[in-house]
């Protein structure tokens, strides 16, 4: 079976890099990496740490162009790409614009789809946006959706998914932690000083948010006169340009970054706690007993927060100051959150998902008999 593995963004290689790994060891599947170069530069760091040499490289979507037009232009250019190769299969990951706009123009294309991270849901359109459209739409046109928990299939179910076409699997990003991550060493401190990671590139925390949550960080500093805070700047121009006008010249507060996914890693583990918007870290961090402290009003991963790993503290100043002080401050508070139990996986998912996709029917049969074999 000839499988299209499609992505285009770090935390995509990051969580196809496991299932691509077990096709090749499983034996009768032919995966062909298509990279997108949706986020060029961290992509590209990816795929060296994965050991991945794409074998469809597409040229990257113009910065100029708006949202839609960088989307317009993936799809146009998958499109072409997969009528060349004709796989059997295409699989996609989470809720990136590569994503949605592969999952469309296979869709034209009549080609069935896998949904890695299937069912993720907030239930708000605006956040995180676009993220939450596109994995709606992807939700609609999958032929297997692989789901990394109980609550995100009952999502599904809840969209009008048939049931049979769900596959609980644990979340890949979890395999990844195992196979590579566990191995990496704790980022050593900074004379001693305990550290506050903090990340924030989500479209919605743009602006008065950030500006929010840069005031209590340099707060938080002035309380805790034994901490550091280590920021890990987004590629993002402006955003960089934000954070350095508030950070820049502070004493005990590092910018640094972006990091390639072993030396995020490598920080993660030392940090006493997270900071951070990012879907990714609400994953990671429980696996290596971080706490986070979730810099949104929503998530998709309630999981973690209802297992006690991580906490919606939304971006106003006051409460992102109040809620790090107070695990900062309170060891056994802090000391509960990294006993508890990750709740996404137990590093076995990629191998679920290859057992799922060997119940396909043969190669170059229609799209309505494979979606009927699973």
């Amino acid at each position: 079976m000839k499988v299209a593995i499609l992505a285009g963004t770090r935390p995509e290689v990051v969580k196809l890099a496991p299932v691509q790994w077990a096709l090749k060891r499983r034996g009768g599947f032919t995966p062909i990496w298509f990279s997108t170069e949706q986020q060029s530069s961290l992509n590209a760091q990816a795929l060296e740490t994965m050991g991945i040499t794409p074998d469809v490289r597409l040229a990257p979507p113009s910065a100029e162009r708006t949202l839609g037009g960088r989307f317009a232009q993936m799809m146009d250019r998958l499109d072409e790409a997969l009528g060349l190769v004709e796989p059997d299969l295409v699989l996609v990951q989470g809720d990136t614009s590569t994503t949605a706009a592969g999952a469309m123009a296979a869709f034209a294309r009549r080609i069935p789809i896998g949904h890695v991270e299937a069912g993720l849901r907030t239930f708000d359109l605006d956040s995180p946006f676009p993220e939450e459209g596109w994995r709606c739409v992807v939700g609609q046109l999958a032929a297997a959706h692989f789901a990394p928990t109980q609550t995100a299939a009952a999502n599904l179910v809840s969209f009008g998914v048939v049931p049979g076409k769900i596959h609980v699997t644990g979340n890949t990003g979890i395999d990844s932690v195992h196979q590579i991550g566990g191995s990496v060493l704790p980022e050593p401190l900074t004379d001693g000083l305990r550290r506050v990671l903090v990340t924030m590139h989500r479209r919605e925390n743009w602006g008065e948010a950030l500006d929010q949550v840069l005031g209590a960080l340099i707060a938080i500093r002035d309380h805790i006169p034994d901490c550091e805070i280590v920021f890990v700047a987004h590629a993002n121009p402006s955003l960089r340009a934000r954070v350095f006008a508030w950070l820049g010249d502070q004493p005990r507060v590092r910018i640094i970054g972006p990091l390639d996914y072993l030396s995020f890693i490598a920080h993660l583990k030392s940090a006493a706690v997270v900071l951070s918007d990012s879907g990714g870290v609400q994953e990671e961090a429980p696996v290596f007993g971080t706490p986070v402290l979730v810099l949104r009003d929503s998530t998709e991963r309630m999981e973690a927060v209802d297992a006690g790993v991580a906490r919606l503290v939304g971006v106003c100043r006051h409460t992102v100051f109040a809620e790090t002080v107070r695990l900062l401050t309170h060891e056994t508070e802090r000391m509960a959150m990294v006993r508890q139990v990750s709740p996404f996986g137990d590093g076995q998912a990629a191998a679920r998902i290859v057992d799922v996709l060997e119940t396909f029917s043969p190669v170059h049969q229609s799209q309505a008999q494979v979606r009927a074999a699973v």
